[in-house]
């Protein structure tokens, strides 16, 4: 399996770890395809269909139906150049609002180590867990109950799971979320509130997560980047192995 294909199975792994624990969540393998939905976790990018081949095609009204009666959004992550069936699918659907998001691997000897006064702590108590979703909300500028369920002790329970907290001068000031599993370390969630951005915690906090994973046995570490934390990656020594498109319903106009 090349790292491409890493990245994609540490994903879809973490889905559904996340719904053997998440109230009401449900995560099921089809024809070129993974369907989830999250109603506690009700993010966009991680409730609908993650499609691998173009056999998924004629599969998505039928999921986005599914995803409807759960009340979930419903978006479909393609990989580039793997279904172009499933692209224009999810266009006469009405996902017309088309996502680039990177994703980046980094190994053992390609991962640098920037320099911070970040206190990186793994959290695994209602308290701990508490303040990481208090920075994490903040920093994706999204309520806390919309993303509250992955800050669960349920999750933290998990096994290759690890929540993190960065802080400094007893201030917090960023997190993240880091799964391992089958050698390939998986990062998520990555967040830090604005007032606290342009000092390296983000990139710290991040290596710390990816180094945690290489000491539990990982030789990849892998994540979906955002726009704004394309190059920040990309200076911790990742690059880009994969490139999704995630198809959306267009934005609500005001």
């Amino acid at each position: 399996m090349d790292a491409a294909d890493r990245l994609h199975q540490v994903h879809v792994s973490v889905a559904e770890q996340l719904a053997t624990v998440l109230e009401d969540a449900q995560f099921e393998r089809g024809d070129g395809h993974c369907f989830m939905a999250f109603p506690t976790f009700p993010i966009r990018d991680v409730n609908g269909v993650w499609a691998d081949t173009d056999a998924a095609a004629d599969q998505l009204a039928t999921r986005r139906t599914q995803a409807n009666e759960l009340r979930v959004p419903f978006t479909v992550m393609t990989r580039a150049g793997k279904s172009p069936a499933v692209e224009q699918a999810a266009r006469e659907l009405g996902l017309t609002n088309e996502i680039r998001i990177p994703g980046m691997t980094v190994t053992p000897q390609d991962l640098s180590d920037p320099a911070t006064d970040l206190e990186v702590l793994r959290v695994k108590t209602a308290d701990g867990l508490a303040q990481a979703l208090a920075v994490g909300a903040t920093g994706f500028r999204v309520p806390a109950d919309l993303v509250a369920s992955v800050y669960s002790l349920e999750v933290a329970q998990l096994d290759g799971f690890e929540t993190y907290l960065g802080r400094v001068d007893g201030r917090d000031v960023s997190t993240a979320i880091g799964f391992t599993i089958d050698r390939t370390c998986g990062i998520f969630s990555v967040a830090t509130p604005e007032e606290h951005r342009g000092h390296g915690y983000g990139a710290a906090i991040t290596a710390e997560a990816v180094r945690d994973g290489f000491r539990a046995g990982a030789d990849l570490a892998g994540l979906q980047s955002s726009q704004m934390g394309e190059s920040v990656y990309k200076r911790l020594g990742f690059r880009e192995v994969e490139t999704y498109t995630l198809f959306a319903p267009p934005p609500k106009s005001h």
